[in-house]
């Protein structure tokens, strides 16, 4: 069966318990199923996560008009982002 990545939230103070709790891969692990329920699935074959607001901050403005500013992020920037999460590698084009 296929692994499924997931984004949940939990409380602060279970995810530092679970830190310092040393749980084996085979130790059964309590998590409510409105947690899981709650998740939000990461599509197959997603690229890597970054912070955008990371990247927010190495913008250089190269134009503006009367409704908007005109930024751009250098394409070298973004591919050496620090991901938050690895890409999935299915299905990845261009990666």
């Amino acid at each position: 069966m296929a692994d499924v990545e997931l984004v949940i939230k939990i409380p602060e103070e279970i995810y530092k318990a679970s830190q310092i709790i040393d749980v084996k891969y085979e130790d059964t692990i309590q998590i409510p199923l409105e947690v899981i329920a709650n998740g939000t699935p990461l599509p197959k074959g997603h690229g890597k996560i970054i912070d955008a607001d990371k990247l927010l901050k190495h913008a250089h403005t190269i134009g503006t008009s009367n409704y908007c500013e005109y930024n751009v992020v250098y394409v070298e920037t973004i591919k050496e982002a620090k991901p938050i999460i690895e890409k999935d590698g299915e299905n990845i084009k261009n990666a």
